[in-house]
């Protein structure tokens, strides 16, 4: 099962790419799905998934994803504050937010959406959540050169943010143990199905528009990608292992271990920042962690210690 999920996930890519490349979709499908996914699917499948657990599980699986993103999230925006505090503006932003912050959204919860069950799904959940702090809060402000203060558009955005608010509702209804009617249920278990779909298509037309091998000479994408999906997660596990769990610990080390965030390539174009390095880093990354991640949860199932 865990071999024909994984199947699943590389022949959708390849359709939209294909389906790109093809001209079946229009170029305008990229701007299109990262909204809707955003606004309306993940959503209601946030809303399900915190609502149908119980008080327990929520806090045995929530609480520690919620320690330790913020603190694992931190560091190497940390680190990069010094570290490329010497490249051009139009770099440093991207390079800053990109260290710390990856793909939740629309690579992490489609792959481990296939391997995971809802209990063990609810850290991806909680991590993402924190995350969108993270990039509203902080992040997006420097993107915009502007000083958290000045800026309340990242605050605005945050405090009504559809995935937030699912989170809350859904966390709200776990606790007080209140059931969904049925009627919303429906809607929000149909809505919650084409997440993974519908990234992946997303993945793949993004794939096609900007080109698969483009990345190939840039020196910096490659580091990145190689630290970002291999290092940098085998140093969170060595953290984790000794205060987690064995698997909060995995799973943990395979989010963080997640590529470049779409969002990158949006805000450069929107804000005038370096996009092409923005490309250059999302496409290698999130190869590599189809091919490593995919890889390491199909053997973590089989051999029971996942799943």
């Amino acid at each position: 099962m865990q071999l024909d999920g994984f199947l699943f996930f590389l022949l959708v890519i390849c359709l939209g790419y294909f389906a790109a490349r093809l001209h079946l979709v229009k170029e305008s499908a990229a701007e299109v799905l990262p909204s809707l996914l955003l606004n309306v699917c993940f959503p209601a499948l946030l809303l399900t998934t915190f609502a149908s657990v119980d008080r327990q599980t929520l806090l045995a699986a929530g609480l520690p994803a919620l320690i330790a993103t913020p603190v694992f999230a931190l560091l190497p925006f940390l680190v990069s504050l010094f570290l490329f505090r010497r490249d051009e503006p139009e770099r440093r932003a991207l390079l800053r937010y990109i260290s710390g912050i990856g793909n939740t959204s629309f690579v992490c919860i489609p792959l481990l959406r296939l391997f995971l069950p809802d209990e063990q799904m609810l850290i991806v959940f909680v991590h993402g959540a924190v995350m969108d702090l993270l990039i509203w809060g902080l992040h997006h402000p420097l993107f915009l050169g502007s000083g958290l203060r000045k800026n309340r558009q990242p605050l605005h955005k945050l405090l009504l943010s559809p995935c937030l608010l699912a989170v809350v509702v859904g966390t709200i209804l776990s606790v007080t143990g209140m059931p969904l009617p049925s009627f919303l249920q429906f809607t929000a278990d149909a809505l919650a199905t084409v997440v993974s779909p519908l990234s992946l298509l997303l993945i793949g037309i993004l794939i096609q528009q900007y080109g698969l091998l483009a990345w190939r000479k840039d020196r910096t994408a490659i580091l990145y990608s190689l630290w970002k999906v291999i290092v940098y997660p085998c140093l969170v596990f060595a953290a984790l292992y000794f205060f987690l769990p064995l698997q909060s610990a995995l799973i943990l080390a395979i989010l963080f271990g997640s590529p470049a965030p779409v969002t990158a390539v949006v805000w450069c174009k929107e804000y005038r920042r370096d996009t092409k390095l923005a490309v250059d880093c999302l496409i290698p990354s999130t190869i590599l962690y189809f091919l490593v991640m995919g890889g390491a949860l199909t053997v973590l199932t089989h051999l029971g210690i996942l799943g």
